[in-house]
């Protein structure tokens, strides 16, 4: 027994699957990209918080006092980058990778602070904490009376590079500042 094909059926059949091939190679890429995307925006926005919690434990090095019984020095800026590359490298990020940054502060005071980089990690002493009577702009202006300038500053930048130059975003610059009062 013998089967008639009929050709306008295998004609048909054979248009749909060759167009389910043409949409695949169309959208497949586009969703894999949109896929890397999101996994890379994710990663910044990892490198960000470990960035700002490398600041955070910066400045926790900074402003404690090291010992009562040795006379209460202060951290020195090695310590402080130690501290701060103990953090980048716990998430396995380079250390190396860490760029100068230095943010304006809120008000200018009158005695100006002292700022000193070690390994692109800026520490300034004599950082003003509020702007006082003035009130904090940018560009920053004479602090105002009552002005707090007793804190210390630790800022840097993280210098994000990622595989695939996107739009020309080859490399980001990812800044991170914290401040505090120091210990008295």
């Amino acid at each position: 027994m013998k089967i008639k094909r009929n050709p306008d059926i295998d004609s048909a059949l054979t248009e749909e699957c060759g167009q389910e091939i043409v949409e695949a190679a169309l959208v497949l890429p586009i969703l894999f990209l949109v896929l890397l995307a999101i996994f890379w925006f994710g990663r910044a926005f990892n490198i960000a918080g470990t960035v700002e919690r490398a600041a955070r434990q910066g400045i926790q090095t900074a402003t404690q006092l090291l010992c009562a019984s040795c006379g209460n020095t202060a951290s020195t800026n090695a310590q402080i980058v130690a501290s701060v590359s103990s953090v980048l490298q716990s998430d396995h990020l380079d250390p190396a990778n860490l760029t100068a940054y230095s943010p304006p502060f809120g008000c200018t005071p009158t005695i100006a602070p002292s700022c000193t980089t070690t390994s692109n990690v800026e520490v300034c002493t004599g950082a003003p904490l509020s702007c006082g009577s003035a009130a904090c702009q940018n560009p920053p202006v004479a602090c105002g009376a009552d002005a707090a300038v007793n804190g210390v500053r630790v800022s840097f930048g993280y210098r994000f590079t990622t595989p695939l130059p996107i739009a020309n975003l080859s490399a980001i610059t990812i800044p991170a500042s914290a401040e505090s009062p120091s210990e008295q």
